[in-house]
């Protein structure tokens, strides 16, 4: 057992477990996966994992510019918008991994492994196409996926994108990341971002469907997850550097977000073992077969 530690990356990266139990830790949710899971990570999602046993992956690693050269420069900045999706329906399961489990049969977790066997040889060439072959290899692996799950991920996408995107929410959430641990409210955002208060409140609502403090405790939480489950830090000093000042409050908080307290939280998904700069140590718990581009 082990952990690799909460990270961030700038590519696209997709796990499939072909053995061993792990918990996958995408942001604020937790995902149970076994044989035949696959986990979709997109740029910028903190990410982590809880391994169970020994676990066996095969990882995907690459950039939009290498999947889809076509592309504009900056469609990898919106990469989760409608023009982006339908000119690379391959991110479909990126968009939808928060709303949809995916779960391969035997049958199309053996193609997968395949695929990504053959998808890992073309990469090592150095063939005339080995470039285009493994693009292409790449692109049926992931569309092999969205076929199999076609219905649920356009629901989960369709239902759940917001109607507008702002550029104020991207700088509301980077203020509450730089000031979580304060006693900030709404009035101080709005002051920091030159909108009204009753604007802001307004712009959240219709951006995310959430208000000032849900967002603010979300970010909380999430922060405080990550010190559970790779600090040493007391329970209580948790709190505090989470801008909890009531440490049963934030106990009742963590318990109504996660089903757990924060001790049988770190004590559930605390295993031995380390990672080191956002990759998993060299240790048997976890072994991937990576193909990156």
């Amino acid at each position: 057992m082990g952990i690799v530690a909460q990270h961030t990356h700038e590519q696209f990266e997709a796990l499939l477990i072909l053995s061993g139990r792990r918990v996958q830790h995408l942001g604020m949710i937790d995902v149970e996966a076994d044989e035949g899971s696959m986990l979709f990570m997109p740029p910028g999602l903190p990410h982590g994992a809880s391994l169970l046993t020994d676990n066996i992956a095969l990882l995907f690693s690459f950039n939009l510019a290498f999947l889809h050269p076509e592309l504009p420069a900056n469609a990898s900045r919106a990469w989760d918008q409608p023009s982006t999706l339908e000119a690379a329906p391959e991110l479909l399961p990126f968009a939808a991994q928060p709303h949809v489990r995916f779960g391969c049969g035997v049958e199309l977790t053996g193609r997968l492994r395949s695929m990504g066997s053959d998808l890992m040889k073309g990469s090592a060439s150095q063939a005339i196409g080995s470039l285009s072959y493994a693009r292409a290899q790449l692109s049926l692996v992931l569309l092999e996926i969205v076929r199999a799950f076609e219905r649920p991920m356009v629901d989960a996408v369709q239902l759940n994108r917001p109607s507008a995107r702002s550029e104020k929410i991207d700088h509301l959430q980077s203020f509450i990341q730089s000031h979580m641990s304060e006693r900030i409210g709404i009035e101080d955002a709005a002051r920091h971002l030159a909108i009204s208060p009753s604007c802001l409140s307004a712009r959240i609502k219709r951006v995310t469907g959430k208000t000032f403090g849900e967002l603010l405790n979300e970010a909380r939480l999430l922060q405080a997850k990550e010190m559970l489950l790779y600090s040493d830090c007391r329970v209580s000093d948790i709190a505090y550097r989470c801008g909890f000042d009531d440490h049963a409050y934030f106990s009742r908080r963590f318990r109504k977000s996660m089903g757990l307290s924060p001790l049988e939280y770190r004590r559930v998904h605390f295993a031995p073992g380390s990672a080191v700069d956002g990759h998993a140590a060299p240790d048997p718990d976890e072994r991937e077969a990576a193909v990156r581009h």
